[in-house]
């Protein structure tokens, strides 16, 4: 238990503000550690963003594949109502005339026969077998079961949860309710509807007697096109024609005539070039904030070589006139133009300057990251031994004001005591006084 200590008991000495005065000229030396502490803080906090703005650069360009944004090709419909494309990095530059002839669509058939209501039921039970045809040659067949006593509807849910081919629903005709039958994805089956032929996509055997057997609502068909003058047209299965060519899709969307032209699409040096300038001005900006006038950095060379170095790592690229640099804070921004220029006239030299741009710049990346978390680092060792300073401190203190008091507690008792022989003598001097005066008489 710490000992109570009360000051001002004898009315003599305030020890409670002589103390405080005391405590307060103590306390100085860590008034001023905290303060040297939250700058320091500030420096590192400052450097942290720095070594974060630097680091985000490094990684946009560690993650940069200048090849590829030199190999990206575009497709192009002349008419995106009949069609679209979509062209891969080995598509060759090429234009086509294309003819849609037809859709794909997919096969729908339903029961000729049908039950009253949603809440009628089959009357009896058994097996019957659905057919899907795959192709002209392959099909999967699935038994389904159903009993007396089931809705149409619990015979759709138990066809869907069979397979997944063939989707199921209740067709209602207006006086009655059927079975339908429709391919899930026309993209599974190459097999087209023949009705002359009795060729169909979906077969059932067997189905309950109240559903009779399958009539064909809508017929399963292949997309088609013909390129060129060919006599030959191309199918699909689906509206999708994938590698029409080496890396090229088409859609179709309608039936008729368009023009495909696949060429070489620089879009992405655009939007590279963009985010390299954010990028940089990104560290540009942490830099002249960080080094301004009264800043925390004004005048460290360690900070503002960084933006002397950048402004040299970007010189062939002002030299070719991309770039436009403000001599007011040293930020850049791209000169579209020029870009516009050079994709079209010289692109082999582009790609050359921007792998060079990328080489030179990871390399000193690697040396500015390095250089400022090592800055950071002493940063936050000379908080961590601040910190320990400020902590002895202030249990020096404590210990001070300790003693402090009991020095003071001692003092007034001793104040308190003389007071009270002083007290003594003055009561006996006038007893003295008294008696001498009555010797007299």
């Amino acid at each position: 238990m710490a000992d109570l200590y009360i000051s001002g008991l004898t009315g003599t000495l305030d020890t409670g503000t002589i103390i405080d005065k005391l405590l307060q000229i103590k306390q100085q030396p860590i008034t001023q550690l905290t303060q040297k502490k939250a700058l320091t803080q500030a420096k590192v906090s400052s450097l942290s963003n720095l070594s974060g703005a630097l680091n985000s650069i490094q990684s946009f360009l560690s993650n940069l594949n200048i090849d590829s944004i030199f190999k990206t090709k575009k497709a192009t419909s002349s008419n995106t109502s009949v069609l679209t494309a979509t062209a891969s990095a080995d598509t060759p530059n090429i234009t086509m005339n294309l003819t849609v002839n037809k859709l794909a669509q997919t096969e729908m058939r339903a029961s000729t026969l049908g039950l009253s209501s949603l809440t009628s039921t089959f009357s009896s039970s058994g097996t019957f077998t659905l057919k899907y045809w795959k192709s002209p040659t392959e099909n999967v067949t699935y038994n389904i079961n159903y009993s007396a006593g089931q809705t149409l509807q619990d015979l759709v849910n138990n066809i869907n949860s069979s397979q997944n081919f063939i989707k199921a629903s209740v067709y209602y005709t207006g006086t009655d309710y059927r079975l339908l039958l429709s391919e899930a994805d026309a993209g599974a089956s190459t097999k087209e509807t023949d009705r002359t032929g009795s060729s169909f996509v979906i077969e059932a055997e067997a189905l309950p007697a109240e559903l009779g057997s399958l009539e064909t609502l809508q017929d399963a068909q292949n997309a088609s096109l013909t390129i060129g003058n060919s006599t030959n047209p191309v199918t699909s299965p689906s509206n999708t024609f994938k590698g029409i060519l080496t890396g090229l899709d088409i859609t179709v969307q309608s039936e008729g005539k368009a023009t495909v032209t696949v060429s070489d699409d620089f879009s992405k040096i655009d939007s590279t070039l963009n985010e390299f300038a954010s990028q940089y001005n990104g560290v540009i900006n942490i830099v002249n904030q960080m080094t301004g006038k009264g800043a925390q950095f004004q005048g460290d060379s360690t900070i503002t070589t960084i933006k002397t170095g950048f402004s040299n790592l970007i010189d062939p690229l002002i030299r070719a006139g991309l770039i436009n640099y403000s001599d007011t804070n040293g930020t850049i921004s791209i000169n579209t133009s020029r870009l516009s220029e050079l994709k079209a006239s010289s692109p082999d030299s582009l790609r050359e300057l921007l792998t060079n741009i990328k080489d030179s710049f990871s390399r000193q990346l690697n040396v500015y990251v390095s250089t400022v978390n090592s800055y950071k680092s002493t940063g936050e060792s000379q908080i961590n031994e601040i910190e320990g300073r400020i902590s002895n401190l202030k249990t020096a203190l404590v210990q001070y004001e300790e003693r402090l008091r009991k020095e003071y507690a001692a003092l007034e008792a001793f104040v308190s005591q003389m007071n009270q022989i002083n007290s003594r003598i003055q009561d006996f001097i006038v007893t003295l006084s008294e008696m001498t005066r009555g010797g007299k008489k």
